[in-house]
């Protein structure tokens, strides 16, 4: 079986290989695709209540007058109005090729048409003269007009600057150049113009919404369609104005307008859809035949950041990035340069680690071995030794492999000796703090053997206390650093620790635990909390002593009483203002929180053992464990805050039995209602903080704790270290395996038992 394993895994590799190339061509179609794209067409029925009048040419020899417009509804004139006055533009108009001499009718939507139910105009009759003689010299016809009807943005007279920017806009002017649109009014014959309006909207090429798949800016083109009816003059026709020749009437003839518009076919969202089904079927496909890979808790932005973080520590590793050096103020040239150096050094060992673990030996192929799908594997991995090869000799070179060596040298053979100049204190502290570091450094890098109680240290002991200086008025003689040092050495320390703790602890979050173990250490609650119980404080204040001494006239503004000092007793004590039970409630409050922050860093700083403080921790907390003065509500509260806590921290570190009721509450509710009566706002913000801090450092330093797995290489036997090695290239897919193979027995036995 397992020699048919690494054939089953380079089967699945080629079925990645050609599954990538497949996608590759499918998503360059649907580029292409989008970049090609014709658009298909959507037609819409719109309900219109009202039509906008459109513009009306009427055009006949220099004579034609229009002598009355009827506005009618239902064929009852509703107004009349002699020679149109108020809808024909003064001046006669040049149609170039329909005609020379045009009135235009422009009704501004001053007007509309509407529908019948409504009761608004429906119908305009135009009375008109013309000279006939004239209009029917030359012609085998009848005396006639030509009537346009013509969408207001497209009246070359009213709109001469609209330009064609769409191809039915070009479409719709072509109409009218063709004179597709002619309409005959006939004299003494009455021409009925009925007009119905559609819409098309277009695409423009470089609309950007459209492409992406959201709602495009369409470019509106209106159109007219025409159905006409004649009917012969009445011979004594009444009601109409002396002199007309003829008649003709324009009306909506349907309120329902037709809109087309234009969709693309091809656009990105689609094709991150499309994509998306493709690697649906791509993924059920791998998992079907192959089964199925672990999710990786990071996606991409925090792999992005990681990767900015990591680029960056990478250019402070190569030879570009400039040598480090400090401008200390006091501390002179000798110690300076020394504590350049250690610190060099220092970074220096730990960058020959990461350079040696990332390059290992490569191993070396000899043997052809037979068969056809062996003999791809062997070149493939020919290739991939060949590339190895020439990435190891480039990141030798761009990590300057050879002054690292040279560092790494003197890291071993000298230590950090500062002169007399510093004062002893000082000294000490600046080389405990460095031995502590050059322990991890040798345990984890270079194999040494491991002093619990240092490693310990270095973790929970991160704070560099220096001399004070403010009190020594000549600095110079004895020889104590100053802040701007004392700054500079802390960063420097903080940015190795940094470093030794992600690459050789495999822990890069000491730093942000060592801030939550400072924030949480202290909870001197006597000095913070106040107004715990009903009109009292948790103030340590003995107000015995005090009220004596206090002038006449004066308040005792804390405790908000209303009468001031010279309306009480000589000796009387406020009788609201039981301390006693308050230590009680403040000293309760400080022990619960020191425990429940002793038990977390202890775990995860390696803090030495306090025997009382955990078998306190143990203890249930209790409603009766506060003081009888304060609310009940609150009392429960706390109490369930404190054991849902130390119940998700013993199930992390105790292999408590898990209780998901709880578990779920911990999850949950995470906002505290205290009592509003009895605890003022200053004191549920503290409690409120010391909880959410004790929450945050559970939820990501407890619960998602990550596993180290190290081995020393460097120390290793040689003879050990070559097969390891060579064992690790040929079989590192059947290590892989393993992994996941055990990593889903835990999973699934983990989910058995909760």
């Amino acid at each position: 079986m397992k020699d048919k394993l690494p054939r089953i895994h380079f089967c699945r590799y080629i079925l990645y290989f050609l599954i990538i190339i497949a996608n590759i061509l499918y998503l360059s179609y649907l580029i292409i695709g989008i970049i090609n794209d014709k658009p298909n067409l959507k037609v819409d029925q719109i309900f219109l209540d009202d039509i906008d009048i459109p513009d009306i040419a009427i055009c006949g020899t220099p004579e034609l007058r229009i002598l009355r417009c009827d506005l009618k509804t239902h064929n009852t004139v509703r107004e009349r109005i002699d020679g149109c006055n108020n809808y024909i533009l003064p001046n006669a108009a040049d149609y170039g090729v329909f005609k020379d001499y045009c009135l235009t009718f422009k009704a501004n939507e001053a007007i509309k048409f509407t529908k019948p139910e409504i009761g608004g105009y429906d119908e305009i009759g135009f009375s008109f003269y013309d000279n006939t003689t004239a209009s029917e010299a030359g012609t085998i016809g009848i005396a006639s007009l030509t009537i346009l009807i013509i969408p207001s943005d497209f009246n070359p007279v009213t709109n001469p600057n609209k330009k064609a920017i769409s191809q039915m806009d070009e479409a719709t002017l072509s109409e009218f150049r063709l004179q597709l649109n002619f309409i005959a009014g006939m004299a003494r014959y009455v021409a009925v113009v009925k007009f119905k309006t559609s819409t098309y909207r277009s695409i423009l090429p470089k609309d950007a919404r459209a492409i992406f798949g959201l709602e495009p800016n369409y470019h509106v083109t209106p159109k007219t369609e025409n159905f006409i009816n004649y009917f012969p003059f009445n011979s004594n026709p009444s009601d109409i104005p002396v002199g007309t020749t003829g008649y003709f009437s324009v009306s909506a003839g349907s309120f329902i307008q037709e809109q087309t518009s234009e969709e693309r076919s091809n656009t990105v969202l689609g094709a991150i859809a499309a994509a998306g089904g493709a690697f649906g079927v791509t993924a059920g496909g791998i998992v079907f035949f192959f089964c199925g890979f672990r999710l990786s808790p990071r996606g991409f932005v925090h792999k992005s950041v990681n990767f900015l973080q990591d680029s960056k520590e990478l250019f402070e590793r190569s030879r570009f990035h400039p040598k480090l050096d400090f401008k200390f103020s006091s501390i002179n040239d000798k110690d300076k340069d020394m504590l350049v150096d250690e610190f060099r050094n220092i970074r220096y060992a730990v960058y020959y680690h990461l350079l040696y673990q990332s390059n290992n030996i490569v191993n070396k192929m000899n043997k052809v071995p037979k068969g056809f799908i062996n003999k791809i594997e062997y070149v493939i991995i020919k290739i991939n030794i060949f590339f190895s090869g020439i990435k190891t000799g480039f990141y030798y070179w761009l990590f300057n492999a050879k002054y690292i060596k040279e560092c790494l040298d003197k890291y071993k053979k000298e230590k950090l000796e500062l002169s007399s100049n510093i004062n002893e204190e000082d000294k000490k502290l600046l080389n405990d703090e460095i031995d502590k570091i050059r322990h991890v450094i040798d345990v984890y890098s270079l194999g040494k053997s491991e002093e619990k109680e240092k490693v310990a240290k270095y973790k929970y002991e991160r704070e560099l206390k220096f001399s004070d200086d403010t009190k020594n008025e000549d600095k110079e003689e004895l020889h104590i650093i100053s802040e701007e040092d004392q700054k500079l050495l802390n960063d420097e320390f903080r940015k190795i620790r940094k470093l030794i703790d992600k690459h050789l602890l495999d822990k890069p979050d000491i730093e942000e635990i060592f801030d939550a173990y400072n924030f949480l250490k202290n909870n001197n609650f006597s000095k913070d909390i106040k107004g715990m119980g009903e009109g009292d404080t948790l103030q340590n204040n003995d107000f015995s002593k005090d009220i004596k001494d206090m002038d006449e006239g004066d308040t005792l503004q804390i405790d908000d009483f209303s009468k001031d000092i010279k309306d009480m007793d000589e000796g009387v004590i406020p009788q609201n203002n039981d301390f006693s039970k308050d230590k009680k409630d403040k000293k309760l409050l400080d022990d619960l929180f020191q425990q429940i922050s002793y038990v977390i860093f202890n775990y995860l700083l390696d803090i030495p053992k306090d025997e009382e403080k955990f078998n306190k921790y143990k203890e249930t907390v209790q409603k009766s464990n506060f003081s009888t003065e304060m609310n009940d509500k609150d009392k429960e509260l706390l109490a369930n805050e404190f054991n849902n806590i130390k119940h998700v921290i013993n199930c992390h570190l105790f292999n408590e039995r898990k209780n998901l009721k709880i578990f779920d509450k911990y999850i949950k509710e995470r906002k505290l209602e205290f009592s509003s009566e009895n605890m003022s706002e200053k004191d549920k913000k503290l409690l409120t903080g010391k909880f959410s801090k004790i929450r945050e450092v559970i939820d990501n330093f407890l619960l998602n704790e990550p596993t180290r797995l190290y081995l020393d290489l460097e120390n290793m036997n040689e003879k050990d270290r070559e097969p390891l090695l060579s064992y690790i290239n040929n079989h590192i897919i059947d290590i892989n395996n393993e992994i996941h193979m055990i990593k889903r027995d835990i999973d699934k036995y983990i989910l058995d038992k909760v």
